[in-house]
């Protein structure tokens, strides 16, 4: 993982994160940020003000997307077990695996914290709606060609899925 000024863009810190990393979030109760590395399925927990690697966690496969609450727990589909996990930022332990029925290779992950729902985006043109809470899987419905990334817009209450090299207005 590279650190870099916000201002110059100049290189600050360059840090070890395993093998093929292809997700990074902030998790800020903790303080800390992350990293899903594809090719080493595990995920690098690295404390934000020190730049010091404080975990490795284990995953049960290629991680991709990511997605924080911001009280501590962390949630990251698995794309080639076609699963989510649950992260305890905390503890540094996986808390939850969960199939996503009917999603082939979820790559983008959306959360709506509000209301307590994860949309995973994923081949075959579908969507994964799953219960934050439980795990428990509530829709699959249809979506667009494509999806590599997903966002929440909390204003609309509108999950938008990004297709890779496809550009999108609202």
């Amino acid at each position: 993982m590279v650190v870099f000024d916000r201002a110059t863009l100049a290189t600050v810190a360059t840090i070890p994160a395993g093998t093929n990393p292809d997700a990074i979030v902030f998790e800020p109760s903790t303080q800390t940020v992350w990293t899903f590395n594809g090719r080493s399925h595990d995920a690098t927990k690295i404390d934000a003000a020190t730049r010091k690697v404080l975990a490795t966690i284990p995953l049960p496969g290629k991680p991709e997307f990511a997605a924080v609450d911001g009280k501590g727990t962390i949630f990251d589909n698995i794309e080639d077990k076609n699963e989510l996990v649950r992260l305890d930022a905390h503890t540094n332990k996986l808390t939850g695996e969960w199939p996503l029925t009917g999603c082939d290779g979820p790559s983008g992950l959306a959360y709506d914290v509000a209301g307590g729902r994860l949309f995973s985006v994923c081949d075959g043109k579908k969507m994964a709606v799953t219960d934050a809470a439980t795990g428990k899987s509530l829709a699959t419905p249809a979506i667009g060609d494509g999806p590599d990334a997903a966002g929440w817009d909390a204003a609309h209450k509108l999950v938008l899925p990004l297709a890779a090299g496809k550009e999108f207005s609202l």
